[in-house]
């Protein structure tokens, strides 16, 4: 705190500022008054002034108000040029501040108020850039004489009389004379990397103006410096005595806390590089994930290629290929997939969000343009948690209820890993770089094979495609001593479920191969992954009836996981070994979500179209039978629509779901009673 006999006059800290700008800034000054109006800030170091003039900072600090005054005045003093018809007017913004200075959005107090801060966090919520009045000019409307008043406060003020004829009179607001500078206001909520277990974020409006007003995007991490400042709360015309806080902004700077920015100390790095070279490292990890949790090897295996990633691929034309993979968890009630993904999000990834697709509203899971009290009534655009997971994870839970908005978003936020809003004359695109893990239930409780997955999740083919790698998680009864006896060890004694690797060395792991390790395919897992995804598709082509096993997407999730075990092992090289262990993890997977019960064969449409090869037969044999019945007596009778299909080995059970479906979508209709037309 700055000591009474240690506060300086505003005429003494102008001289102190004006000094020390011309000492230490004149190249700055000159270099934004070359590029001026494009560049009007100058960015002083907190560390340089502190150095300067000890009691210079601390006022900054302390006495905000004082300090900046006296700052522009010296600004000002100094004899800057006119560029065009307008003069030049550097902003002063002051950057590394002190660590005594940086707040955590929870912890600010009444003894912040007026004080010079900084704090960190994520932008949840952007309104447009408007015009804000500073200097009024009011004609009157008797005399016609100009006044100006100066704005302060948000409402608006007008002359109380006029300058000229001393009278009380009615005004006109003269735009052109008038002084006006943009203005923004943000919502930043606290990074998820500062929240302790179940707690829930806080928030803090903060405004930005003139040159920082129209920087900042929802989603964007950003620290913030300013002064802490209170607003009177009101309940309807009541003013009471607790009041709002924000921070008016004087400068900010991106940041972002992800995998390859967590610290890591040259102690770590030996540690990491010896246990990469050892032969359990893939058990080891596997065996870390959720150790709380019994048995999902394969589930974890693929979690763990997830945290790891592939490196994005930046083509020459300016196209990029995703690295991130995408997994989701199809499971019964009671399987652990919530505890799953809440262990991953939590413990594990540094930007890790875990929402629920039920219940979610606003900008929901992807982002939104609302109209609220934020934006004084104006619409403002929010980020949703993709947006906020941008280069983290994002575990979803009831990802099969979310909202009918984010359905239709989610398709490009998976893909292209972006999400584009257009409404309400706003267009703007967020980046959501990051990986989904997703878990759903089965509409009925529990899953049916003979079923086509659309027909069980409510999901369309169109989105459950875009998942690298699908599982389903059953309640096994053969399991069922064995999770009993775990669980019951984990009550007894919980140190029986420690992790072999603690999360915090993981993360560093993680960390450092995301930094340092870029793996390349060798020529030998190349010809591995060439050889199996021809050789599946040439068996479909040769035989007339076999069903498409699997598409280029299958392919391009063979290549991210493939580089992703290298980088486990921080190897720059995929080798062949690595080829046929993503090979084997997407063969399992179709194995569960892809195979047709009735041929015993993998077909790609189960996933993609909800419809196998062998039930599209099917309905096209069944149409046949009717077009045909329709040609001889006008319509299909039912009956005798089921006695061709069974002569056509098409069961009885099976020719009435194949009518059903096709009623209910409108190919067929039902003039007469069990008669049948095509529409």
């Amino acid at each position: 705190m700055l000591a009474e006999e240690s506060r300086l006059t505003g005429k003494e800290l102008q001289k102190k500022f004006e000094k020390f700008f011309r000492s230490y800034y004149t190249i700055d000054i000159l270099d934004i008054i070359r590029h001026y109006p494009a560049k009007q800030s100058l960015e002083v170091d907190m560390e340089v002034l502190e150095k300067y003039d000890y009691v210079l900072a601390e006022t900054l600090l302390y006495n905000p108000d004082e300090a900046l005054n006296a700052a522009h005045r010296a600004m000002a003093a100094i004899d800057l040029p006119v560029v065009g018809e307008v003069k030049v007017k550097v902003n002063v913004r002051f950057i590394n501040l002190p660590d005594t200075a940086n707040v955590l959005i929870r912890e600010l107090r009444s003894s912040d108020i007026g004080r010079f801060i900084g704090i960190d966090g994520i932008v949840r919520k952007a309104t447009d850039v408007r015009p804000k009045l500073i200097t009024g000019a009011f004609e009157c409307q008797q005399c016609n004489h100009i006044n100006y008043v100066e704005q302060k406060d948000d409402v608006l003020r007008e002359p109380y009389i006029c300058e000229s004829c001393e009278r009380k009179s009615t005004y006109k607001l003269i735009v052109e004379d008038s002084v006006f500078r943009d203005s923004q206001k943000i919502l930043v909520q606290e990074s998820l990397e500062d929240l302790r277990g179940g707690e829930s974020p806080k928030q803090i409006p903060i405004y930005l103006e003139d040159d920082l007003a129209g920087k900042i995007t929802p989603g964007e991490t950003v620290f913030v410096s300013g002064i802490l400042r209170t607003a009177v709360k009101r309940n309807r015309t009541v003013k009471l005595r607790v009041f709002e806080i924000f921070l008016e902004a004087n400068n900010f700077k991106p940041i972002q806390i992800e995998f390859e920015e967590i610290e890591i100390k040259k102690e770590d790095v030996e540690k990491i590089l010896e246990f990469s070279k050892s032969s359990d490292v893939y058990e080891k990890i596997i065996a870390s994930i959720a150790p709380h949790i019994f048995g999902y090897s394969k589930i974890k295996e693929a979690i763990m290629y997830q945290l790891f990633s592939a490196p994005q691929i930046n083509l020459p034309d300016g196209g990029k290929v995703r690295g991130d993979s995408h997994i989701i968890l199809m499971g019964e009630p009671a399987t652990g997939k919530s505890e799953l993904l809440q262990y991953v999000a939590k413990e594990l990834a540094p930007r890790g969000i875990y929402a629920s697709g039920r219940g979610t509203s606003g900008a929901g899971l992807t982002a939104a343009a609302v109209k609220d009290e934020f934006g004084d009534g104006g619409w403002s655009l929010e980020a949703g948690a993709l947006v906020l997971a941008d280069k983290g994870i994002a575990c979803i839970d009831e990802f099969d209820k979310m909202e009918t908005n984010d359905r239709s978003a989610m398709h490009e936020a998976m893909e292209q890993q972006s999400v584009s809003i257009a409404k309400a004359g706003i267009l703007a695109t967020f980046r959501s770089r990051c990986s989904i893990l997703a878990a759903a239930n089965p509409k009925y409780g529990r899953f049916d094979d003979y079923k086509a997955l659309s027909e069980q999740v409510n999901l369309p083919p169109s989105i459950l495609s875009r998942f690298d790698l699908i599982f389903f998680v059953r309640d096994d009864p053969s399991t069922t001593r064995d999770v009993a006896r775990h669980i019951l060890d984990t009550a007894v004694s919980p140190e029986s479920v420690i992790p072999p690797l603690s999360p915090e060395f993981l993360r560093k792991h993680i960390a450092y191969a995301k930094q340092n390790v870029f793996p390349e395919l060798s020529p030998e897992a190349r010809e591995v992954i060439e050889n199996f995804y021809v050789q599946m598709r040439e068996k479909a082509q040769q035989a007339e009836d076999m069903p498409i096993p699997l598409t280029a997407r299958q392919l391009w999730a063979i290549v991210r996981l493939s580089k992703a075990r290298a980088r486990v092992r921080l190897s720059n090289i995929v080798t062949a070994d690595d080829a046929e262990t993503a090979i084997g993890l997407v063969k399992a997977s179709l194995a569960q979500a892809g195979i047709d019960m009735e041929t015993g064969e993998i077909d790609i449409d189960k996933i993609y179209s909800g419809i196998t090869k062998s039930q599209r037969d099917k309905i096209n044999d069944i149409l046949s039978i009717i077009r045909e019945l329709e040609n001889e007596y006008g319509t299909a009778k039912k009956s005798e629509i089921i006695e061709i299909g069974e002569r056509k080995g098409i069961s009885k059970t099976n020719t009435m779901e194949v009518l059903d479906k096709l009623k209910a979508k409108g190919d067929i209709f039902e003039p007469k009673f069990e008669r049948y037309k095509v529409t």
